[in-house]
């Protein structure tokens, strides 16, 4: 519900109750009733009455009852807490709600994921955020709304990055980007049942249960068949017998023979606790280089991501209609996703990263040069930014899962998440940085050159294209084993340079030997 709440904000309209009229409304309803209106609500210096101000008896005072325009909205937020004038505050609080929860779970839920396991934070997060959905309707006032957004956000973020990363530790090379293409794809379609949904149902209270009962389905996560762990994670922390055991389970179900794990690897009998675990990955140099720029990046790419996605909102027209494209142009992006195993990862990131500077850029000359009639030039090249940037949006999030250890890799994406999301909310106030022309374009030009200048950062990054997953921090010295051949997914190694360490077999696509290495 955070986009739905942004959009309210952006299309409520409203007017002071007039004293002792019952029927009272938004809608102008006659002479009589318009002349009610220009008495006693005072109009602004912009030709606009004031919402907020009503004259009574000679008197301005402050109005306490609202009427509301329910043209598009039957029942909002706002309309049903009265969200408006001194308790604006209260509206931007329950946005703000949800960014917190994000805050609350990027320094404790997510990074707990490595602690406790994927599938036990997956099941407790879906289950949470469910049962936040379901009863958010039945807030009997705002402050336990805020609550419940509070919540939701902080369940939500936990949710959807256990799963994508149990969806990206779960398969071999060859299926990892179509994984979690997937499941960026998904999330598109959320977005499609969310318009859906909305054109049909406009009260917030039926909309939000709409939205919240398909999540009983969290309640098959709790079994085990339903949602195994994820054997990577298990392996990584020593638990050998439980990934053994969920490994020969898919190789049956995916009609393959399975080996036990090869003689020379060792297995560890005992975690080396999650201290010691953090402790190597801060003392290497190479990984918080590349954690540096990565945190960078989500915070570039998620500020313009929204701030393009706020831009399109307002061009006018239908709401409707603008969301939609909104979320083709999404699925378009994240699309490109699958041509990286073509491409590569670093080549598709540098591509997309400048492709959206330069179409900020440059989207930002006809408001400074040009006139009204220029302004398709300027509506087609910001199509092309939010294309770009939907497409890298989707890439980062695989791209960066690569990069990290298995060890620390919910805990990695958790602080990028954050980073995203500071950036985010920061993409509103980029346009009331100026007024004018420069209103539009200062934002662009902003964009244009932080794109361009992080992509540049971009190319100290590896290329992890047919490379398996990295398991353990000390890995990283060695990425070059751990390259695929172009027709396999076996690992090129030398005889001994697996011997001291545990790695996750992957499965053969049975283009090869038709077995699980």
């Amino acid at each position: 519900m955070q986009i739905p709440m942004v959009i309210e904000k952006e299309w409520w309209t409203l007017m002071c109750k007039i004293p002792d009229l019952e029927n009272d409304s938004y809608a102008v309803q006659g002479q009589h009733h318009k002349d009610l209106i220009n008495l006693t609500i005072p109009v602004k210096l912009d030709g606009s009455y004031d919402e907020c101000k009503i004259i009574v008896n000679g008197t301005l005072e402050t109005c306490s009852e609202w009427v509301y325009d329910y043209s598009v909205f039957t029942r909002t937020v706002n309309s049903q807490f009265n969200l408006v004038c001194d308790d604006t505050y209260l509206h931007s609080l329950s946005v703000s709600a949800y960014f917190f929860g994000y805050v609350l779970a990027t320094v404790t839920l997510c990074p707990l994921g490595d602690v406790i396991g994927r599938r036990k934070m997956v099941v407790i997060a879906s289950t949470v955020e469910f049962l936040a959905n379901i009863i958010m309707p039945f807030s009997y006032n705002v402050y336990m709304f805020i609550v419940l957004r509070f919540l939701d956000g902080a369940a939500g973020l936990a949710y959807y990055q256990g799963a994508f990363i149990i969806g990206m530790e779960m398969v071999g090379p060859s299926k990892r980007l179509f994984s979690g293409t997937l499941i960026l794809e998904v999330y598109v379609f959320g977005e499609f049942l969310l318009v859906f949904f909305a054109y049909f149902i406009r009260d917030w209270r039926w909309l939000q249960l709409a939205l919240g009962v398909p999540m009983v389905s969290a309640v098959c996560y709790w079994w085990p068949q339903v949602l195994p762990e994820s054997p990577r994670w298990l392996l990584s922390r020593g638990k050998n017998k439980e990934a053994v055991k969920i490994l020969k389970k898919a190789a049956k179900t995916n009609k393959v023979h399975f080996e036990d794990l090869p003689s020379n690897f060792r297995l560890e009998e005992e975690d080396r606790g999650l201290k010691e675990i953090f402790r190597e990955f801060f003392h290497s140099k190479k990984l918080l280089f590349r954690w540096i720029i990565i945190v960078l990046n989500w915070f570039v790419i998620s500020s313009i991501y929204y701030g393009l996605t706020l831009n399109i909102g307002k061009l006018g027209g239908n709401l409707y209609i603008n969301f939609t494209v909104a979320a083709v142009m999404e699925f378009l992006g994240n699309l490109l996703c699958l041509l990286m195993d073509k491409t590569g990862r670093k080549a598709m990131h540098l591509s997309l990263m400048f492709l959206t500077g330069a179409a900020c850029l440059s989207s930002a000359i006809p408001v400074l040069f040009g006139n009204e009639s220029h302004n398709w030039i300027m509506v087609a090249l910001s199509m092309v930014g939010k294309f770009g940037i939907s497409g890298v949006y989707g890439e980062v999030f695989i791209y960066t899962g690569e990069l990290f250890p298995t060890v620390v890799r919910s805990f990695v994406i958790a602080v990028c998440s954050f980073g995203g999301r500071i950036g985010s909310n920061s993409s509103p106030y980029m346009f009331r940085l100026a007024d004018g022309k420069m209103k539009k374009a200062l934002p662009l030009l902003i964009y244009g050159v932080v794109t361009i200048f992080v992509a540049f950062l971009s190319i100290l990054l590896p290329e992890t294209k047919k490379r398996k997953l990295l398991e353990q921090v000390e890995d990283v010295e060695h990425e070059e084993d751990l390259m695929v051949d172009s027709d396999s997914e076996f690992p090129k190694t030398s005889e001994d340079s697996d011997c001291e360490r545990v790695r996750l077999t992957d499965i053969n696509d049975k283009t090869k030997n038709d077995r699980m290495q």
